[in-house]
């Protein structure tokens, strides 16, 4: 509506009003002329830009900063800061006061901070009977059951419990320059506790811990402790087990307990001690036994036992079976059970938790050795009871932990030769044979000639040297296959001697590491070879027609969109020959590479003296195909398969075969080690590359009789210096502990140990072929992409099993795996200063698929993937559009 038109509006508008209220009529006036229109008003201020449908980056919705921008950090103004307490007193006559200091994440000093909690303990010094030191409160509150008759918990109304608490109600006084002097409302002197009224007495000799906590769901939010001695003389008694820092290799910067202001192992165990108990239940809460009962989960002995007598797993036990599994009945009596968790780390791994990590931190990081007793020992061995003798190869009588130490030492047997010590009987390696190498593995690759990275023209040879005691290596003129079956063993001690032929002697070779494929060696090729070693009559030929890659072509942005074919005819040339009708193998490979077309994406050469092409492996699935033609059925024999790198996995078996013919024509064997010599790397994109070994002699029979392969894996540069970041790494930070050694998925078979680098391992096989050149599915190693996020979210997954892509093999798990922290937090395993970021910027189906398994999810990766060939959904020829929108 124009302006002259609102004006005519709001002109009669007036008129009528004005006519109605005075009562009278008349007639109508004479159109008054137009008025002039008024200058333009000012424009408004712009709108906040709404979110870009089509620019839904991955990290808007995945990773550290998105989690901490979100939610309560969001909606609640939440932040992490940093309190430090600066100095803490406890006066004679119980008074104690804290002072602190509170910065933002930029340093900035943080004031008018209310509402915190406070408490204070002190650490009593072990005794003979209790040889553990431990923390006791100043500070109770009482809890009491109510409400059990709708409650399945076993005590009964009106049991009470202490239980170390804090306090907010004493005086804080705001400094208003960041720092804060608090004075408890708790006059530590004078102490009762509730329910059981028990007198805490004050030592001032005694090493003390003053705690703060704030936030958790809005606002800065830390914790911070002090130790001190209240007399002023120096700490020297310490109890400093488990670092926060252990803590947070698995469940992450939002570690945390409780409110969410509880973010440190330190404050945990001012309240989580020996003075707590859960009154639902009549559980201890100490921190040793909740935390290792927690950790244990379905492993707790208890827990393995009923599940043995039932005959089951312990996902099939039902909720009745269950009842009497670890259980504590939290906030509003919501009851907790960890029957479900699985350590990551193998549980005997006790120095996964209990480590320095910054090395001369933790005083009192062996004590999970050093000072054994009932309550930390029977908190995982918790179907052993130290009075009657049950389960406990020592037997009963014992009322206190006075004697534990005498047959459990640290690092030595007891007395009389057994038990082991404590560190032996937690090795779990060596408690099972199988699970040793067999064979030291040193791997390596020749040096390049300019002495960092391989260039076009240059081949590099992987050497490997076994030996079976580390020194002396074994003669590898004799590393011969084994023809007469297996040896395995199927026991954990007992000998199981090798006959020195080996099962398999596996090299893989990958890379780059961004986008893992078979390289470099016989088995990474897609080749065919001639049926006859010649000559061959190409008198009445006309051509050879062939497709690499399934035809893909390839485009090149450097030269305006050149396009190298992927489907290529190469015209007989009858010059290319002495005599066309008696053309050589030698012949003809020349004929072959004089083609360009030809050149730029297969490769032919001599094999045995027999015709051999190979593709060049430059598409997205690697392949190769010959067509109906002539050259082809007089060379060929007519063959027109599809050729795809060899073998179910895509190895080289290095061992010495019966019939001299069947031995990879690139490996030899000297007493001193077998060297492979690799193709040219002129075709393969600069990065970093990996060759990788997996080598048995007795193999493996079943799951139970066998003897892991020895493996070992190292890298080597291709036209570029600088190491190329894996897209993920941090293994082990879950699933190992210092010293290396955790968890290792499939002794029997494969041997995958999950260091760090673990997909310079694992993606030897689990790659991005097909190893199958028509159907519908993966026929080779699954992906690791989507396979790793889907098991590592399988608790979360609509159809685990189906998106996993591997049989449930603990019977009613249904892959039930829950990840430590929020499934969203990408770097977890993708850390920012070790891997690529290509999680974040390389948005594709394969990933994406391993968490987002929903059905509509699933239409959307249809949905934007175009397939030319839908009847082969994984030959290499789909075009995704992820990145577009992601």
């Amino acid at each position: 509506m124009s302006y002259k038109t609102k004006s005519r509006l709001f002109a009669t508008a007036v008129c009528i009003m004005v006519f109605s209220l005075a009562g009278c009529s008349g007639d109508n006036g004479t159109n008054g002329a137009d008025g002039t229109d008024g200058a333009p008003g000012a424009p408004g201020a712009p709108g906040t830009p709404g979110q870009d449908g089509l620019a839904v980056q991955v990290a808007s919705l995945h990773g550290t900063s998105y989690l901490q921008s979100t939610g309560e950090f969001a909606d609640a103004g939440k932040y992490f800061a940093t309190a430090t307490i600066t100095s803490a007193s406890a006066a004679a006559d119980g008074t104690v006061t804290v002072d602190f200091t509170v910065e933002d994440g930029d340093g900035n000093p943080v004031t008018g901070l209310t509402g915190m909690g406070f408490n204070i303990d002190k650490l009593v010094p072990g005794t003979d009977t209790e040889p553990f030191s431990k923390w006791v409160p100043y500070i109770y509150s009482s809890q009491t059951v109510s409400g059990s008759a709708n409650g399945d918990w076993p005590n009964p109304d009106g049991t009470a419990a202490d239980q170390g608490s804090r306090e907010s109600n004493g005086t804080l006084t705001d400094n208003y320059d960041g720092s804060y002097t608090y004075v408890f409302a708790t006059n530590i002197s004078s102490v009762v506790t509730p329910v059981a009224g028990t007198a805490i007495s004050y030592d001032r000799s005694l090493t003390h811990r003053v705690a703060v906590m704030m936030g958790g769901h809005s606002g800065a939010t830390a914790d911070a402790t002090f130790d001190f001695v209240p007399d002023g003389s120096a700490v020297t008694e310490t109890r400093n087990i488990v670092t926060t820092a252990a803590c947070k290799n698995c469940h992450g910067d939002e570690f945390h307990g409780h409110g969410g202001d509880r973010l440190s192992v330190e404050v945990c165990v001012t309240c989580h001690n020996p003075s707590t108990t859960d009154p639902n239940s009549g559980n201890t809460v100490d921190f040793k036994v909740m935390i290792h009962k927690i950790h244990v989960g379905g492993e707790l002995a208890t827990i393995k036992n009923a599940a043995e007598l039932a005959g089951k797993s312990v996902w099939e036990l039902t909720d009745a079976e269950r009842a009497d599994f670890y259980a504590i009945w939290g906030y509003r009596n919501a009851k907790h059970t960890w029957w479900e968790v699985e350590f990551p780390a193998v549980i005997e791994n006790c120095t996964k938790c209990h480590q320095e990590v910054v090395s001369g931190t933790l005083a009192n990081v062996d004590s999970w050795k050093q000072t054994p007793s009932r309550a930390a020992c029977g908190s995982c061995h918790d179907d052993v009871d130290f009075v009657v003798g049950t389960n406990h190869p020592g037997g009963g009588n014992f009322t206190d932990d006075s004697e534990c130490s005498y047959c459990h030492k640290a690092d030595t047997a007891g007395p009389f030769g057994d038990p082991p010590s404590i560190t032996d009987a937690h090795d779990w390696i060596a408690k099972d044979q199988r699970n040793t190498q067999e064979f030291n593995v040193d791997l390596t690759v020749s040096d390049p000639a300019n002495g960092e990275y391989f260039v076009a023209g240059e081949s590099p040879v992987v050497s490997v040297v076994l030996s079976e005691d580390g020194i002396n290596p074994i003669d590898h003129t004799t590393a011969v296959k084994d023809t007469d079956g297996k040896e395995g063993c199927a026991s954990p001690t007992d000998p199981c001697p090798a006959d020195g032929k080996f099962d398999h002697i596996y090299l893989m070779v990958h890379g780059p590491r961004g986008d893992r494929n078979p390289v470099l060696s016989t088995a990474a090729r897609a080749d065919i070879v001639s049926s006859t070693a010649g000559n061959f009559d190409l008198s009445a030929a006309a051509d050879l027609q062939l497709k690499v890659d399934n035809g893909q072509d390839l485009y090149s942005s450097e030269d305006g969109g050149t396009i190298t074919a992927g489907s290529i005819t190469v015209d007989v040339d009858p010059a290319a020959f002495a005599d066309p009708a008696a053309a050589t193998p030698a012949e003809i490979v020349a004929w072959l590479n004089a083609d360009a077309d030809f050149a730029a994406r297969a490769i032919a050469y001599l094999e045995n003296g027999f015709v051999a092409i190979r593709s060049r492996n430059l598409g997205k699935f690697f392949a190769l195909e010959l067509e109906d033609s002539d050259v082809n059925t007089a060379v060929f024999g007519g063959d027109t398969s599809i050729y795809v790198p060899g073998g179910f996995y895509p190895s080289n078996d290095l061992a010495i075969m019966a019939d001299p013919a069947d031995n990879d024509p690139k490996a030899a064997w000297t007493t001193g080690s077998i060297t492979y010599t690799l193709d040219p790397v002129d075709d393969l994109k600069p990065g970093t590359y990996i060759a990788s070994v997996e080598i048995t002699d007795r193999g493996r029979i079943s799951d139970t009789n066998y003897w892991t392969p020895s493996v070992a894996k190292t890298t080597f540069q291709v036209k570029q210096a600088a190491e190329e970041p894996a897209p993920a790494g941090n293994c082990g930070s879950c699933h190992q502990g210092p010293q290396g050694t955790g968890f290792v998925l499939d002794y029997p078979r494969h041997h995958k140990i999950f260091d760090n680098t673990a997909i310079d391992q694992c993606g030897g096989c689990h790659d991005y072929q097909m190893q199958n050149a028509t159907g519908s599915d993966w026929s080779g190693a699954k992906p690791i992409a989507k396979r790793v996020h889907a098991v590592h979210n399988g608790a979360n997954l609509n159809y685990p099993v189906l998106t996993v892509d591997h049989a449930d093999t603990v019977a009613g798990r249904n892959w039930d795996i829950d990840f430590p922290q929020d499934i969203r937090n990408c770097e977890t395993c993708h850390p920012a200063d070790t891997t690529s970021g290509s999680w974040k910027t390389e948005a594709a189906r394969i990933p994406c698929s391993g968490c987002h398994d929903s059905d509509s999810a699933t239409a959307h990766f249809k949905l934007m993937t175009y397939d030319p060939t839908p009847d082969d959904p994984w030959n290499g020829d789909e075009e995704e559009s992820c990145q577009v929108c992601h």
